[in-house]
């Protein structure tokens, strides 16, 4: 049996009625009073039950440390039925509002000041994260993480960091702007009213990429070892202070890539360098067989046609490593779609959504993005969550800006979801009107603004770099707010997926 050592702190489980909430909009008239009138219910949620598969799934409880007894002595909210209690029919990202911000003010700085009148975040994850770890990643990023991953001193391990890839926020927000990409990620202000800023109310989106930032976590997650890669029997998290020692850090880490492993590939384990070095592909046939095994065919089951496969990362090498797992990749790519798209269609029930993807390019680096292979990693995932649940409320997919074959290989997955309209940004955004450009083709929808998140440091609430999509969604929207990690309501909203065997 393999379980993490300790499971009396169940911090995922104790859940509230929150009593605060972005209030309901009013349309921006030349005379218009300034503020909202109403304040919609949040959605209150609750964390599902979880699956016992192949072996018992572990329970963890986090080890004491200032920091983490601080996390299991905050007062909890009051648990709640509903897990993701949908928005308010009238609630919609139609109109432009005048917002209480001074137009002289960052919002951010307004936000984070004012953060009781904004909602906590929704928080979707899948079944094989430790339920205690989700608060933890929640509450103890640093304050930035720019290319850094863990450093001597840091709460967060790389493993830990790569766990966070399954643990998706949502948040109802204020957007203050129009966004762009030119080079890097740009924003332009609404006009404002009179002394305040205009805004309009959409879901932010926190999704973490797969890091290839480096080639410390994905990389070190999906790289077969010179041993079979097997689920380890019963492990503790150690404390931030313990964490330091590098004996117990790295032991720690490989035991949950172990359980990652044994959660995301389909035999729960993975073969040694020597032994699947025998059937491994080529970087350049990788992308071949996604390509036309999976997304050009009629491929029914996405996650079974990878079984096994593998690939040097190198583009016609077969001997240098690393050797990374395929399937692994691609079951990743499916739970990030799955956590994030399956929250958006209980949240958007009674208006639908317009959601906007934003490709990852930082965060792959170390990976390579210039051949389409990862492109195509995320369009064989979203090919196999569109086949597995079919959206109802998704009404467009906007495909990303960044260059490359990322539009081309989503679009193709998206033909398994012919109900969805698919549209570019600038077909999206063609109203002609010089402060407000955004074209919806449904009335009533919300807009999805997808960040590029990080999942060691709190680059929402504190980045300002200029081309960073975290700095520009963190400076020009309220979503800092909601994730503040001093919030006592931060973990109020979570529903964890029950992973079948």
């Amino acid at each position: 049996m393999a379980r993490i050592r300790g499971s009396p702190s169940k911090d995922a489980e104790k859940q509230t009625a929150i009593e605060t909430g972005i209030r309901k909009k009013t349309s921006v008239k030349p005379a218009a009073k300034r503020g909202r009138n109403t304040t919609p219910s949040p959605p209150p949620t609750t964390r599902s039950s979880r699956s016992q598969s192949r072996v018992r799934r572990p329970s963890a409880k986090l080890a004491k440390t200032n920091t983490d007894e601080h996390i299991r002595t905050t007062s909890r909210p009051l648990e709640v039925k509903d897990p993701f209690r949908p928005l308010a029919a009238d609630i919609s990202s139609d109109d432009l509002v005048e917002t209480p911000v001074p137009k002289a003010k960052l919002p951010r700085n307004y936000w984070i000041t004012n953060s009781k009148e904004l909602s906590p975040p929704w928080i979707a994850c899948s079944g094989i994260v430790p339920p205690a770890m989700i608060e933890f990643l929640m509450r103890c990023k640093k304050r930035t993480a720019i290319a850094v991953k863990f450093k001597k001193g840091d709460k967060i391990t790389n493993m830990e960091g790569a766990m966070h890839t399954f643990v998706t926020s949502l948040e109802l927000a204020w957007l203050h702007g129009g966004r762009g990409y030119n080079k890097g990620h740009t924003f332009t202000p609404y006009l404002p009213s009179g002394k305040f800023r205009r805004g309009r109310q959409v879901l932010v989106s926190n999704m973490i990429h797969q890091d290839f930032e480096t080639d410390e976590v994905m990389m070190k997650l999906a790289s077969l070892t010179k041993t079979k890669t097997t689920l380890i029997v019963d492990f503790s998290i150690p404390t931030t202070e313990e964490k330091q020692s590098d004996d117990v850090r790295i032991r720690y880490d490989d035991a949950l890539r172990r359980l990652m492993v044994y959660s995301l590939v389909l035999d729960g384990e993975l073969p040694s360098i020597e032994v699947g070095s025998a059937k491994a592909m080529s970087r350049t046939q990788a992308k071949s067989f996604l390509a036309n095994k999976v997304l050009k065919a009629d491929c029914s089951n996405v996650l079974e046609q990878v079984r096994n496969r593998l690939f040097w990362m190198l583009a016609t090498s077969k001997k240098d490593i690393p050797l990374l797992s395929l399937e692994l990749l691609v079951a990743t790519a499916y739970h990030q779609f799955r956590n994030e798209m399956d929250a958006l269609e209980r949240i958007c029930k009674h208006q639908g959504y317009i959601y906007t993807f934003s490709a990852p390019k930082i965060f792959i680096g170390e990976f390579g993005s210039q051949d389409g292979l990862m492109a195509c990693i995320y369009a064989a995932g979203l090919k196999h969550y569109l086949q597995t649940t079919k959206p109802r409320n998704m009404r467009v997919f906007q495909l990303p800006e960044v260059p490359g074959q990322w539009c081309s290989w989503m679009r193709t997955a998206l033909s398994a979801a012919p109900e969805v309209r698919v549209m570019t940004k600038q077909e999206l955004y063609s109203k002609k009107d010089p402060s407000d450009s955004y074209n919806a083709p449904c009335a009533g929808t919300m807009l999805v603004l997808h960040n590029c998140s990080d999942g060691f440091g709190q680059n929402i609430q504190y980045e300002v770099g200029a081309g960073s999509l975290d700095a520009i969604v963190g400076r020009f929207t309220s979503a800092a707010g909601s994730l503040l990690n001093s919030r006592e309501d931060l973990i109020s909203m979570v529903s964890m997926h029950a992973e079948s065997s």
